[in-house]
């Protein structure tokens, strides 16, 4: 008997996995509209050449597959290995790093993050002076910190260091990075603090940013789809391609931009490797602490007052109760991520065109239809 309804529950899981993979595939809805159309429909509309997808149901991947192609005008399909830029998804694998350290006691989240910088530090005002900026106030985005996101540099570009972003010097297209509001006053999202990060990492660890990124998180998960190397040698392999608003390929001849201030959104890797640490993140909420303890996950996916993020993701609300997420959004490329922490279930959308935020919004509402099953 209990063999029989363990078969049953095992077919009851698997029809609703491919019932949830045929709405993607088949019956997309745009918002305010009745009509359904087909993935491919939907991704000719928006001009998103490629798009890949992993759904995660009771903290497993039940599905991940590639669609589209790597370039337009050209006959290489996406697969579920095929890396993309994700934007500030970055921001959640940096998150993970700096709370590793944290945990290791390397790093406090709650002295002036001054004390573990040598290079550069961030400069003291009448806003810091007795306020200090500090890891916890970096991650949340209540830091003050200026710069909201940066743009991507083309393949003939000279590409600046972390001490000229943070300095905002040539060749960074940016402005330098301050406080220039109370500590702790306001959320106000900063790319620009997640750069602080990216030195404080270099610095603790005394490897450059994608060394130390592979030690603390690539390697320990076995993402080995995964890279914050930029720009991402060619010989990495099966990478997709940048598209324009119009679906016509850019950054050419290369194909791809760079993005130097990697840990604010420099990351490369596929819908699989995310959703590994997707999986990774909901567990240890539960006090599977392999990886990361419970107590630290839990303070990263609590609101830091007075915004909506924790240390690190935003922090939401649905019917099936909390989840963390983040979006990203480099000037070619959309992503998207989310883990209920209820039911562990979860997605990442990746796309390699600049209105694939549109889509994934459409595809979103699909996998949300089914989350609850």
């Amino acid at each position: 008997m209990t063999k029989t309804i363990s078969l049953l529950i095992l077919l009851m899981v698997w029809v609703n996995n491919t019932w949830a993979q045929f709405y993607i595939e088949n019956r997309l809805t745009p918002e305010g509209s009745n009509e359904h159309y087909t993935l491919y429909e939907r991704m000719d509309y928006y001009g998103v050449p490629g798009v890949s997808i992993a759904v995660i149901k009771n903290a497993e991947i039940v599905w991940a597959k590639g669609y589209g192609i790597v370039q337009s005008g050209k006959n290489k399909n996406i697969d579920s290995e095929t890396v993309f830029s994700v934007g500030s998804v970055s921001k959640i694998g940096t998150a993970t790093a700096i709370l590793r350290l944290v945990e290791q006691g390397k790093l406090n989240l709650d002295i002036d993050v001054n004390e573990y910088l040598s290079k550069w530090k961030i400069p003291e005002n009448k806003y810091t002076r007795n306020n200090p900026v500090t890891l916890r106030r970096i991650l949340s985005h209540t830091a003050g910190l200026t710069v909201h996101g940066f743009a991507d540099f083309l393949p003939f570009e000279e590409l600046p260091t972390t001490i000229e972003i943070l300095n905002g010097t040539y060749p960074a297209k940016n402005d330098g990075i301050y406080v220039n509001i109370p500590v702790g006053s306001e959320f106000r999202y900063s790319g620009g603090g997640t750069q602080v990060l990216q030195l404080v990492i270099e610095e603790v660890i005394g490897n450059s940013f994608p060394e130390a990124m592979d030690e603390l998180l690539f390697d320990p998960l076995e993402m080995d789809r995964s890279t914050y190397l930029n720009p991402i040698p060619e010989e990495y392999g099966n990478i997709a391609k940048a598209h324009n608003r119009s679906g016509n390929p850019v950054a050419l001849p290369r194909g791809y931009q760079s993005m130097p201030e990697m840990a604010a959104s420099g990351w490369w890797t596929t819908p699989t490797d995310l959703s590994k640490l997707i999986i990774t993140l909901l567990e240890a909420y539960d006090g599977c602490e392999d990886f990361i303890n419970q107590s630290i996950v839990i303070d990263m996916m609590t609101k830091v007052a007075p915004g909506d993020y924790g240390l690190g993701p935003r922090i939401g609300n649905a019917e099936n109760g909390a989840f963390f997420s983040h979006g990203g959004a480099n000037d070619s490329y959309r992503a998207s991520i989310r883990g209920y922490l209820d039911t562990k279930n979860g997605y990442a959308i990746l796309t390699n065109g600049t209105r694939g935020s549109e889509l994934i919004q459409e595809i979103r509402a699909a996998i949300i239809k089914f989350e609850e099953f």
